[in-house]
């Protein structure tokens, strides 16, 4: 009788178990509902707010698993629990990701786009799979699902694109810019704030002037970003992008949602003191009587330039000890990057590399009294800012139509003569307020062009615009809301050799901002000199990511993001490139830090923001610029 007893109970234990595991995966989804039911979050948030099943296809017994992606997070969990497969994560991934065509597991995401209704079937960027393989996975997909013939497959390597161009998959297949065409909004920046919600045309009135206590909507990218408790935006960005740079420099909550301008619950809000909250997985914005945050009086920072140094810099020669103070941080990390190219091989610098110091610029504004000019605008209250503009633009007026110092042109003239082949130079703002703790800079100054012997592209030309740009209206009230002493800041100019031959060009940043488990790196890349930064209307870039698995035979993972709209959605770097820029990044990475702390100008270890660019037909890597990327 005991014995009878517990069988049954060994029975009865045994389906409460087969019921529990059935409700974590299913063989076939016959709706929706079971999809929602079974979906968490990509493990790559590279597309915000997409919902995302795990799949597994078990050759051995001929059975599809669509399961919960939320209690198994990673597919080796599923296949350990439920499958009975072994704990040995290398061992499991060396038998599921390779190409051969007897392989056990077929693994790959199910993706959800609700925006459209579309169902999209993703591979990890990691995996081998054949095109027999990719072509049978999928039938089997959508033969399971409610859905069958709407399901498209994602082309997010490199590998699958060029399996596509060449005509090999005869299946549904789309690009990055399906996927965005299918995202409607983005989390950009998460953080709280409360403020008034106000929206600003800015397609029809550019001039952006909210109050500080607001939280603006905006329905185009602004070229100044004025001080704003919290930003809704109706185009999506890229994640280098400057608006981005910028809010998470001021630690500002910002999202995209290109739907936000014509919701009628944001539109009933306007003009109401709201909460917004950003967070991974969306926003929320609701009105509140809680009260906006006072500005909290902050002690200026007040820098030191040295105004010592009055002679043309060699970047190629030995730097005195706080170069930044002297010829400013950009020219400064250039000649700390050729001290890198002699230790780490792969790739160059920009040749005939020189700085103007700050020497030259305190100089011309002194001699031409424009100190008095700089001195009555600092007098103007803040939130003048039709005064401020004004004054402004008086002041970038008299910088560039004063009488320059006649032996300094006549001595880079003399030096950029003797450069051989080269008559073509590129000016560029290095100035002591960028590249700060917490105060990145990107884009608030200006780089202009030089042709030896050019009556139109002068070099006076370019030095002058370069130094009235420290008082670009965008860089005064970004050093504003930052607190930092506009009379301490001076304006250094680096020079160096143009490149008229682009192949292409990008920004880099040494850490995988979708996937920071793993070590990598994120890049946007752009063919020819098109802006990666600031690209045109509906333009888009090469965006993906690169980290390694430390899977024997899988050194690199790369993971597209978007495909660049003026490519064809052709990859613009091959494969041996990412993997050049993938290793000499990290490279630069240890080397760059070191030196930092040699030279006084950054005392921790930081990821890199790098500028690169492919030149001439040989397709030459250039490193063009570093600084630190606070994330």
């Amino acid at each position: 009788m005991r014995l009878r007893l517990l069988c049954i109970l060994f029975l009865f234990l045994s389906l409460i178990i087969n019921a529990r595991a059935q409700k974590n995966y299913v063989h076939q989804l016959d709706s929706k509902e079971t999809f929602l039911k079974l979906a968490g979050k990509p493990l790559s948030d590279k597309f915000t707010n997409i919902k995302s099943v795990k799949i597994v296809y078990d050759y051995t017994e001929k059975k599809l698993y669509f399961f919960n992606s939320v209690l198994y997070k990673y597919h080796h969990n599923f296949c350990h629990d439920v499958l009975n497969f072994s704990d040995d994560l290398n061992y499991f991934n060396d038998i599921s990701y390779n190409s051969e065509p007897t392989r056990i597991l077929l693994l790959g995401n199910l993706n959800y786009l609700n925006e459209k209704d579309n169902w999209v079937l993703e591979l990890a960027p990691i995996d081998e799979m054949n095109t027999q393989l990719i072509q049978f996975f999928y039938q089997q997909v959508a033969q399971h699902t409610f859905f069958k013939d709407r399901l498209k497959f994602y082309l997010n390597t490199p590998r699958l694109i060029q399996l596509k161009e060449d005509g090999k998959l005869k299946i549904p297949c789309v690009y990055s810019d399906f996927m965005f065409q299918n995202i409607t909004e983005q989390t950009l920046e998460t953080g709280k704030a409360v403020g008034i919600l106000r929206k600003y045309d800015l397609k029809q009135y550019p001039k952006l002037q909210p109050r500080p206590d607001e939280i603006i909507m905006i329905n185009t990218t602004p070229e100044v970003l004025p001080r704003v408790k919290g930003i809704i935006i109706t185009e999506l960005q890229t994640p280098l992008s400057h608006l981005v740079l910028l809010a998470k420099n001021r630690n500002v909550p910002l999202y995209a949602d290109k739907l936000a301008w014509s919701k009628p619950a944001l539109t009933a809000l306007e003009g109401q003191k709201v909460e917004l909250i950003v967070s991974e997985n969306g926003y929320t914005m609701q009105a509140t009587q809680k009260n906006v945050s006072p500005e909290q009086p902050v002690s200026r920072i007040v820098l030191k330039p040295d105004y010592t140094v009055q002679q043309i810099v060699d970047l190629n020669m030995p730097l005195p000890g706080h170069p930044a103070d002297i010829i400013g941080s950009k020219a400064s990390n250039l000649a700390l990057l050729k001290i890198v190219q002699k230790r780490v091989k792969g790739f160059k610098t920009p040749e005939h590399a020189y700085a103007i110091p700050f020497y030259y610029y305190k100089d011309h504004i002194q001699k031409n009294h424009l100190d008095k000019q700089i001195d009555a605008l600092l007098q103007i209250p803040v939130d003048s800012t039709e005064q401020i503009a004004k004054a402004l633009k008086q002041l970038r007026k008299a910088i560039k139509q004063t009488a320059i110092d006649s032996s300094l042109i006549q001595n880079i003239s003399h030096i950029l003569s003797q450069q051989g082949q080269f008559t073509h130079f590129k000016f560029r703002s290095s100035t002591n307020a960028e590249d700060l703790k917490g105060f990145n800079g990107a884009g608030l100054y200006d780089s202009k062009s030089a042709v030896l012997n050019d009556p139109d592209k002068t070099i006076q030309n370019a030095i002058l615009e370069v130094w009235a740009s420290l008082w670009n209206e965008r860089a005064f009230y970004e050093r504003e809301l930052f607190h930092i002493d506009h009379q301490s800041c001076a304006m250094g100019v680096l020079i160096h050799r143009s490149f008229p031959d682009e192949q292409a060009n990008g920004v880099l940043i040494t850490r995988n901002l979708y996937r920071d488990r793993y070590q990598g790196i994120t890049v946007n890349v752009q063919k020819g000199e098109a802006s990666v930064v600031t690209p045109d209307s509906g333009v888009t870039c090469d965006e993906f990511y690169v980290h390694s698995f430390n899977i024997p035979g899988h050194e690199l993972s790369i993971d597209y993001r978007s495909t660049s709209s003026i490519n064809d959605h052709k990859a613009i770097l091959k494969d041996k490139e990412i993997q050049q820029l993938y290793h000499t990044s990290l490279l630069i990475e240890k080397h760059i830090n070191r030196l930092w702390r040699t030279y006084h100008m950054c005392d921790r270890n930081m990821p890199l923001d790098i500028e690169f660019k492919l030149e001439g037909s040989d397709r030459e890597l250039y490193i063009k610029q570093v600084r630190a990327y606070v994330d």
